[in-house]
């Protein structure tokens, strides 16, 4: 029986540290993140690899990766 709460405990706590990952402005944390991400200047791709980026802050949706982190692409990408 301790043996499964020791299980459950440290299961618990490995969902709990993944979920708290703090990252910067407009950005949210991937477990499994594009490898594809959107960025400033670069037409959208018309394909992209399924490959799974671990454990990854990306920009969130609406926004694109510029030099200075995440930003608008209707205003801030240069």
């Amino acid at each position: 029986m301790i043996r499964y709460l020791v299980i459950l405990a440290v299961c618990g706590s490995i969902v709990f540290s993944a979920k708290s990952t703090k990252c910067p402005p407009n950005e949210e944390f991937q477990e499994c993140g594009t490898a594809c991400e959107p960025k400033c200047n670069e037409p959208k791709k018309m394909f992209c690899t399924f490959e799974c980026i671990n454990d990854v802050c990306q920009c969130k949706q609406g926004f694109k990766r510029g030099p200075n982190g995440c930003v608008r692409p209707s205003k801030d990408c240069t």
